[in-house]
């Protein structure tokens, strides 16, 4: 009886450890970990999630070709990489074009949308030909949108017309005394060679061209213009057209405005010669810092990095405070 009673015992015994095998593993109450839910999870697995869970070191280097972080109020130079390099700046043009148009064009006056504006490459606000916009409205759309359109329009209403503005534009840098520094176009895009040949050749392109130095230089001029910084620093805008009775809403390229970030002014550029370019200016406190990257994979990704290293610098006494004197000269026009 005894054995009738024991062995059907040990046959269920045999059978559970089959089952339920004892492991070390489950030997201790510090064995395993808890997790969220109650459950419980292997050492092995634990260091294999927070494995996973580790944050990828984040690269701190500037991977724009050129760039230079200035002061404008003293000239000194903060920080920088290749900055008399001269490299295509795309549609930083744009800030030269504003300043010229500004010095010779009326902000009220009407300029009519020329026929040809379909075949201005992108980017374009959408303008249609015959339309008349005024002079301020165009401003709008080249300094917000960076529209390209908007920059042939008021080319053609220049007095003098295209070839008159580009003229102008060079004279103005030339008397700022910056030597590395030619516009083609008053947009920032390429111009096609005028041979037939040359034209069928994608390479075979004049490149509007400066050095991050001396578009530094034409950055601060240019946000010293009310004018100027306060379109440049809008998120949006919506351009009237008087002929047509046709809106153009316009929306911002740069992303630094979404940032909290103390910009005073901004310009963005782009062209596949170019990549991307970034002009901006910051008045953290006391400080003012002037950022231009060139040919950068990440404009805004760059500038946020050299504003964050310049501004340690500054504040560890290395950049400049302003001065009276000097803080008269930043603040024209």
């Amino acid at each position: 009886m005894f054995r009738s009673f024991v062995f059907p015992i040990l046959v269920m015994l045999c059978l559970f450890s089959l089952v339920y095998p004892l492991s070390p593993c489950s030997a201790g109450p510090k064995a395993n970990a808890k997790i969220e839910g109650g459950d419980t999870m292997p050492p092995q697995k634990i260091l294999k999630k927070a494995t996973l869970k580790r944050a990828k070191p984040v690269s701190q280097a500037v991977h724009a070709k050129a760039y230079c972080c200035v002061d404008p109020l003293t000239n000194q130079i903060i920080m920088e990489r290749n900055a008399n390099e001269p490299l295509p700046v795309a549609s930083l043009t744009k800030l030269v074009t504003a300043m010229v148009v500004l010095e010779h064009m009326p902000l009220d006056m009407k300029v009519t949308v020329p026929e040809h504006i379909k075949t201005v490459p992108r980017t374009v606000i959408g303008l249609k030909s015959g339309d008349t916009i005024t002079v301020v409205d165009l401003l709008h759309g080249l300094l917000i949108g960076s529209g390209n359109d908007c920059a042939e329009t008021l080319a053609c209403g220049f007095p003098g017309g295209k070839d008159k503005l580009i003229e102008a534009m060079n004279k103005r840098v030339k008397k700022l005394g910056h030597t590395q520094t030619t516009f083609y176009t008053p947009s920032g895009l390429d111009r096609k060679n005028d041979s037939t040949e040359a034209a069928r050749n994608a390479q075979d392109v004049d490149s509007n061209v400066s050095t991050a130095k001396e578009m530094a230089q034409i950055a601060r001029i240019a946000f010293a213009n009310k004018i100027i910084r306060s379109i440049s620093l809008k998120k949006g805008h919506v351009i009237i057209g008087h002929a047509k009775s046709t809106t153009y809403p316009v929306r911002t390229t740069n992303k630094l405005l979404k940032d909290n970030l103390p910009l005073y002014g901004g310009k963005t550029g782009f062209t596949h010669r170019a990549g991307h370019c970034l002009a901006s200016e910051f008045r953290p406190g006391k400080n003012v810092l002037l950022i231009v990257v060139l040919g950068s994979p990440d404009h805004f990704r760059d500038t946020r990095l050299v504003y964050k290293n310049a501004l340690k610098k500054s504040d560890s006494g290395k950049g400049s405070a302003p001065t009276p004197s000097s803080q008269k000269t930043a603040s024209t026009k």
